[in-house]
């Protein structure tokens, strides 16, 4: 019986099917294919697809029209390559609404009420001043100009006076959801 006492190992099949699907479903790798897509969307407008060989030769000269011919340039569209690529974003673009629709549906109920008082001075957007009125009466008249703003306020309060939360744009973050699932059924 060997016993390690080196502490724990982790798997690695495990280790690189998570790094897998990191790399798959980060932004970089789903912007660098469909950067390669667009490239290969550009050739095949500008280079007449599905033409005879003979076509290529007189255009282009016999090197560029072998070489088009290797590439599958001549259909673009159709090519192996192609759609490989178009296979893989696809996946990556899946993997990207699989891991952030929960957050953002966890997101879009949230107010983030339970903050601390040093963590929402860490916030960019954020304004202090103090008021003439109570504290009660400054929130409910903030609240209701928020609210007449559109925003969807809670007040909240606390020991040392009370806390404003408004959120909007909650529509943006279901946007997020829906042009990435329209990314995929488009592919």
């Amino acid at each position: 019986m060997n016993t390690r006492t080196e502490g724990l190992q982790p798997d690695a099949p495990r280790v690189a099917t998570r790094a897998l699907v990191e790399l798959l479903s980060s932004m970089r790798f789903a912007i660098s294919l469909l950067t390669v897509i667009c490239i290969a969307s550009v050739i095949g407008t500008v280079l007449k697809q599905q033409e005879p060989a003979v076509n290529y030769v007189n255009q282009f000269g016999p090197f560029w029209a072998e070489l088009f011919l290797a590439l599958k340039l001549n259909a673009v569209y159709s090519a192996g390559w192609f759609l490989l690529i178009l296979a893989f974003l696809v996946v990556s673009t899946s993997l990207c609404i699989a891991r952030n629709t929960p957050k953002i549906l966890a997101d879009l109920k949230s107010y983030k009420e339970n903050l601390r008082e040093h963590s929402l001075r860490a916030f960019h957007h954020r304004a202090q001043a103090t008021l003439d009125e109570s504290p009660a009466a400054a929130a409910q008249r903030i609240g209701q100009t928020l609210a007449a703003s559109g925003w969807k306020v809670r007040l909240q309060q606390r020991d040392n006076g009370w806390m404003v939360a408004a959120r909007a744009g909650a529509a943006n973050k279901i946007g997020y959801i829906a042009a990435h699932s329209a990314i995929v059924l488009v592919c």
